[in-house]
């Protein structure tokens, strides 16, 4: 089974859709999903294509979504250094992609052993907003086994300006609103994510070293859209984190 990241690596490299992994192995566990994403993230790192791992998501972190996947849990992904896209800027995209509002965080020294919600912010140097471009990119509507293997969806993300302030529960009243063609799509607090930002930044730590990584200073997390997940349609995009800034972005 493991050598199905090889046929997920070729049909990236060929700009084509992944194939899912249920679909030739139906018995798949999310065990086994974990340990091709592994092999996948492996390969993409040798093959330069993606660049250098720069940090870690979160996704499907809502209990509603992780049924609909038949999953009992979030999952986690790797993002890469050629997922960055610039703010203020117009987007060509090769895939379908959905916009996500996030908070990221940023890593001030090696996370090695496992996190509690006391003592997480010692390991933050600076938090930020985002917008990640998620794309499951797979030939057939997908369960939480598929979205894990082909790496969580991850594809690209916009970083705003960073605040370099230790973090705390106050993040999580932080309102977000996103607009399309000026036109509000939703209006969301921050905390509005599993039980609250702090919670969410500790799970995502230790569910990443759980599958063997050791998150290094500067790399960063997201965890998880806060909000709904926006189809991306040509047009002008803005997304107003309140106190942190906005980010603004052009589709094609």
């Amino acid at each position: 089974m493991l050598n199905w990241s090889s046929t997920l690596l070729t049909s990236l490299q060929n700009d084509q859709p992944y194939p899912n992994l249920s679909r030739e192995f139906p018995d798949a566990s999310v065990e086994d999903a974990y340990a091709v994403q592994k092999q996948f993230v492996r390969q993409l790192e040798q093959s330069k294509q993606w660049g250098n791992i720069v940090g870690f998501k979160a996704a499907v972190t809502a209990p509603q979504a992780q049924q609909a996947m038949g999953i009992e849990a979030g999952i986690m992904g790797v993002l890469f250094e050629n997922g960055a896209r610039e703010a203020n800027s117009t987007l060509n995209l090769d895939r379908p992609v959905l916009f996500e509002t996030e908070i990221g965080f940023v890593v001030g020294k090696t996370i090695s052993t496992p996190v509690t919600v006391d003592n997480v912010a010692e390991y933050i140097r600076a938090y930020m907003p985002v917008i990640e471009l998620a794309a499951p990119n797979l030939t057939q509507r997908p369960n939480g086994v598929d979205i894990i293997a082909a790496n969580s969806a991850s594809y690209a993300f916009i970083k705003g300006t960073e605040v370099t302030s230790k973090i705390s529960a106050e993040i999580d009243a932080i309102e977000i609103r996103q607009q399309q063609n000026n036109e509000e799509l939703y209006c969301v607090q921050a905390g509005a994510i599993m039980a609250g930002q702090i919670d969410a930044l500790t799970w995502l730590i230790n569910e990443v070293l759980s599958q063997d990584y050791v998150i290094q200073p500067e790399q960063f997390l997201i965890t998880g859209t806060i909000g709904p997940m926006v189809p991306a349609k040509p047009g002008n995009y803005k997304a107003d984190f309140a106190q942190l800034g906005e980010i603004k972005f052009t589709v094609a």
